[in-house]
């Protein structure tokens, strides 16, 4: 009966950031939000083979999705502390249901053309790069200081999930239907989560100074950089992001070319990495102190690359999971504590900015993708893979090694 007792306190102190008014509503907001991401993934790549059989090309759509994130987040940032975070978001979700839908309309006529996959990738990628910063900056409002790593845990865990059912559900009705039908479904998805998101309290009024737009730039860039915790996040996130990720966008060529299999394998493994990360962050949700975040994230960064580049040298699904399922473990504590040490490291007036600050990190994928693009066109995606994970694994093991104030976060 103790270790019953013992489990259910842990158990609910797991889940405490849901006793706040208005975060059941925002956690179900942000998991709609997040299946029609990973959903999109999986159809608009899918959709990139079909038309062009080229890694590149494959590869570019993920550089018009993500080039914006580089180009606006930080402004996505500022533009956050200043308005209300909840009717930003809203708003945004129109564009998102509306692109989509197009897209789905021109699938179903059988008039998709591979430059309407890159322009809606553009466009989604400015909706995201407005929408992000202000996302995740929103979770501060909703719950106290002292929840604030439980929130942004739990809503990694959502993400992971998400990881799981998206890419998994996307692969199944482009297999058993079409593309269009997953387009249309996950544009239901993006006007779920705007529902969702009007059902959550207002943002509390700002209180930051409204400086020009520059200065406010130039002051949220000086209060970050003089945190080494938050310059180690920086770090390891562009890293990530430029030599780690993009793996992903051109993984629906590995699947092909490499796996041999459908949609519905590369929807599998795309889920098994998912379950991964969602297991791995179910487990970091649960615990009650917060001290050494930052080495789990550091930690968790080199276990995803290490098991991504076993990946590359497999040629059978089964061990293919496996090391995604492994990957996506080592990527729960990257993805669960990368917010959360900005936010709370961040000051008061400061988070929407450094979350733009982040996005600017986060941002650097597009240029991972163009080149993960061209090599797997010259070498292979095997090649392209190992090389590009590889190095990520080393860097990232210096800055580790090198920010003991990041480990100690």
């Amino acid at each position: 009966m103790i270790g019953v007792e013992r489990l259910t306190t842990t158990s609910r102190a797991g889940l405490r950031a849901f006793r706040y008014r208005g975060y059941p509503a925002f956690w179900s907001a942000n998991l709609a939000w997040n299946v029609a991401r990973w959903m999109e993934q999986v159809a608009v790549g899918w959709l990139g083979v079909l038309l062009t059989h080229s890694a590149l090309r494959v590869a570019m759509l993920g550089f018009y999705r993500s080039l914006p994130l580089f180009l606006l987040g930080i402004f996505g940032g500022v533009l956050g502390d200043r308005v209300d975070r909840r009717k930003l978001l809203v708003g945004i979700q129109v564009v998102d249901v509306l692109t989509m839908a197009t897209l789905a309309l021109l699938s179903s006529r059988g008039e998709l053309r591979y430059l309407d996959l890159a322009v809606a990738e553009v466009i989604m990628g400015v909706a995201w790069s407005l929408d992000w910063p202000s996302r995740r900056a929103i979770t501060v409002d909703l719950v106290s200081r002292a929840d604030l790593a439980n929130a942004v845990t739990l809503d990694s865990t959502n993400m992971n999930l998400s990881r799981a059912v998206g890419p998994l559900a996307s692969g199944v009705l482009i297999a058993t239907l079409n593309p269009a039908t997953a387009l249309l479904i996950l544009s239901g998805l993006y006007l779920l989560n705007g529902l969702l998101m009007a059902r959550t309290p207002e943002s509390p009024r700002q209180t930051v100074k409204q400086q020009p737009v520059f200065a406010s730039l130039s002051s949220g860039f000086r209060a970050v950089l003089r945190d080494e915790a938050i310059v180690g996040v920086l770090l390891i996130t562009l890293l990530m992001n430029l030599l780690y990720f993009p793996y992903q966008q051109i993984l629906p060529v590995f699947t092909v070319d490499v796996l041999r299999l459908n949609s519905f394998g590369l929807g599998l493994l795309l889920a098994a990495d998912g379950l991964g990360s969602f297991t791995g962050t179910i487990f970091l949700a649960t615990l009650v102190g917060h001290r050494r975040n930052g080495l789990l994230f550091g930690l968790g960064s080199l276990l995803a690359c290490l098991c991504v580049v076993g990946f590359s040298f497999t040629r059978g699904f089964a061990i293919a999971a496996v090391l995604l399922w492994c990957g996506g473990l080592g990527r729960a504590g990257f993805s669960a504590f990368q917010a959360a040490i900005v936010l709370r490291n961040a000051g008061d007036g400061m988070r929407a900015r450094a979350m733009g600050i982040l996005t600017l990190a986060i941002g650097v994928a597009p240029f991972g993708q163009i080149e993960y693009g061209a090599v797997a066109d010259a070498l292979g995606t095997p090649s392209a893979i190992f090389a590009n994970v590889t190095i990520c694994f080393l860097l990232v093991g210096a800055v580790v090694a090198r920010l003991r104030k990041l480990t100690a976060a």
